[in-house]
């Protein structure tokens, strides 16, 4: 749709977050606020325009659709959870900071909004070495299922999800935000919260995606710092050279590719080969169900009581 004005922006804006049953501050409201550049100001002043006019509601701080006061409690409920979470998160990201090959490592997705429920899994977006993302998920994958820490099967909560790995060498990742799901993905590189971020990878990873800017103007800065304060195991490095020297021979990640995609291949056989699922020597995403689509009808929803 073609956003005209900060209203309308701010409508889109608030509808998106609620399909996520996320109320909003008035400064992720600006730093989200979709295909419209506006000062903080102009932000606040909309905003309370908006309240006045029935058309938002506020409490507490956070802004949200009509009738929806109860997210505000929701919301609390789920950062106390999400804190919790974190501790995992930053406690898998330090066991797989002795591995090889791996570059950084983003939190994505609720976590990453501290929006997690008790049932919530843990994303992570796995930046590797140019030439070495098979092994990297090979050897990620191996390690987090032995220490119990890998989502898998039933086994979801609190778990961590290993589904998308990216190489160095392709970060840009406008070519799978195409047709009317784009700004999506848009939302999901703007939200990714970096723990490890070696030779500045993940620096590289945002500039790679500047496209995103013509959905999300606003946003820009990492939105936690816990990478900032992110401490690497005292024998991290030494074990990760000592690995990364071993296991450098092409003919390893030719073995690593081979097993895996024949494994992969069995699976999408399964599932009926969904094309939300990619696999090759740049990206591994692993989403069979493509949730998007239900979001997208969520939110379409919640736009047409605003857009006629």
């Amino acid at each position: 749709m073609i956003i005209k004005s900060l209203e309308e922006s701010i409508l889109f804006t608030l509808s998106y977050f609620d399909v996520f049953e996320l109320p909003l501050t008035f400064f992720e409201v600006w730093r989200y606020l979709f295909c419209f550049k506006a000062e903080l100001h102009e932000i606040m002043e909309t905003l309370d325009e908006m309240i006045r006019n029935g058309k938002i509601e506020m409490k507490n701080g956070f802004y949200f659709l009509p009738e929806r006061s109860d997210l505000v409690l929701k919301r609390q409920e789920k950062y106390d959870i999400s804190e919790k979470f974190w501790n995992k998160a930053i406690k898998a990201a330090k066991i797989l900071s002795y591995l090889p090959f791996i570059k950084s490592i983003a939190v994505v997705n609720s976590l990453a909004f501290f929006n997690c429920d008790k049932k919530s899994d843990i994303d992570f977006l796995i930046i590797t070495e140019r030439n070495k993302i098979w092994t990297a998920r090979a050897l990620s994958s191996v390690l987090m299922h032995i220490l119990g820490l890998r989502r898998y099967g039933k086994k979801v909560a609190k778990r961590i999800c290993l589904s998308f790995y990216i190489s160095e060498e392709k970060l840009d990742l406008s070519y799978i935000a195409k047709n009317n799901l784009g700004f999506f993905v848009a939302f999901w590189i703007a939200q990714s919260a970096p723990l490890i971020n070696k030779g500045r990878a993940f620096n590289r990873f945002k500039d790679s995606n500047m496209w995103v800017s013509r959905y999300l103007p606003n946003t820009g800065h990492n939105i936690t710092n816990y990478y900032i304060d992110f401490k690497y195991p005292v024998l991290s490095s030494f074990v990760s050279k000592t690995l990364e020297f071993l296991l450098r021979p092409h003919f390893v990640e030719n073995m690593a590719r081979a097993i895996q995609t024949k494994h992969i291949k069995r699976v999408q056989e399964k599932i009926g080969d969904p094309i939300s699922v990619m696999f090759n020597d740049y990206i591994l995403k692993f989403h069979p169900v493509d949730l998007r689509i239900e979001y997208k009808r969520e939110l379409e929803k919640r736009l047409k009581k605003f857009f006629r």
